[in-house]
């Protein structure tokens, strides 16, 4: 148990002094009254019992009171229903393109922004940006603020592998690490990736759709689907496409949906393209959200002040019931 006002606890200093005070004039009186008028009885201790028990209440009730008022804190475990979810986001050349305004990677990083503003405070959201590697930009967490400076952070550079990009996200999710590291996964490593069952888990996997190659993006969510984890898809960008300018040289790019929809239909996640007024926000319905606990502080001053009433009425109740008087 820790204090917010520690310094209160100086009071309690007092109840010793208090304690020893009462003891004096019990006994100054026990001492100075008629021998004639002292109260015996042979059943035992039941007449000292009542002289002394209401004052014994009394000073526990003012030691009560002074912890309270040094606000105590303690820390409880609370059950908290929890989910996860990891923005895995492309963040390749082609998301340069100007098709959709300002550009395809501006488009992604509203959307994800959107989808964090809308989230339970419950479930917790990764991102993952992914080229021709993925990269973990942050883990799953409840900040949102994390969540939102990782999404700002992107920068487009490199190619397309969705399949890295679904890689990287299962690592963020996995139980543990897989022995192999994250770069050019094969299907034994792939193999001793402990997912699990992640039931209280989505990916929402957002790009153009165009793949160069690397990890097999189908085998991926082949796994993915054998741990019942949804990836769900947001294509970016026109089936007509534009031309991206990169390094000097232009190059042509269009929306490429078929990858994307045999991931979502693959994994039992949902496709959409993107438009403005796209909301995800009943991703956060498929998740079958684990019932978990959490450590947390609680100030817990309204206990004590509480036990310091009962005390003052206890005390002052006996007092009245055996003498008359408080």
């Amino acid at each position: 148990m820790t204090f917010l006002a520690p310094q209160a606890l100086w009071g309690l200093l007092a109840v010793p002094v208090l304690v020893a005070g009462y003891v004096a004039i019990a006994l100054r009186r026990s001492a100075s009254a008629p021998e004639a008028l002292v109260v015996r009885s042979d059943r035992g201790h039941g007449p000292q019992a009542r002289r002394y028990l209401p004052a014994v209440i009394l000073l526990s009730a003012l030691a009560t009171l002074l912890v309270a008022f040094a606000r105590p804190e303690a820390e409880i475990s609370v059950p908290t229903r929890s989910g996860q979810v990891v923005l895995a986001i492309d963040t390749s050349n082609s998301m340069l393109a100007d098709d959709v305004g300002p550009n395809r990677l501006a488009v992604a990083q509203r959307i994800a922004r959107d989808l964090v503003e809308r989230r339970p405070g419950s479930v917790q959201i990764g991102v993952v940006a992914f080229t021709d590697g993925g990269l973990i930009m942050q883990p799953p967490t409840e900040a949102s603020a994390d969540v939102i400076a990782a999404i700002d952070a992107l920068q487009p550079n490199g190619g397309t592998s969705i399949g890295e990009g679904i890689f990287a996200s299962l690592i963020a999710l996995a139980d543990e690490q897989i022995a192999g590291g994250a770069q050019d996964p094969g299907v034994d490593e792939l193999g001793e990736m402990a997912l699990g069952r992640q039931t209280d888990a989505a990916i929402v996997l957002i790009s153009d759709g165009e793949d160069i190659g690397g990890a097999d993006p189908l085998a991926l969510a082949q796994l993915a689907a054998e741990a019942r984890l949804p990836v769900h898809t947001v294509g970016v960008g026109t089936p007509d496409g534009t031309v991206v300018e990169v390094d000097g040289f232009n190059i042509a790019t269009a929306l490429s949906e078929n990858v994307l929809i045999d991931i979502a239909a693959a994994t039992r996640g949902e496709y959409n393209r993107a438009t403005p007024g796209l909301n995800l926000a009943s991703i956060f319905d498929t998740i079958d959200r684990s019932l978990g606990t959490r450590s947390e502080r609680v100030e817990i001053t309204a206990i004590f002040s509480m036990a310091t009433i009962v005390l003052i009425v206890v005390g002052a109740g006996l007092s009245l019931r055996w003498s008359g008087r408080i």
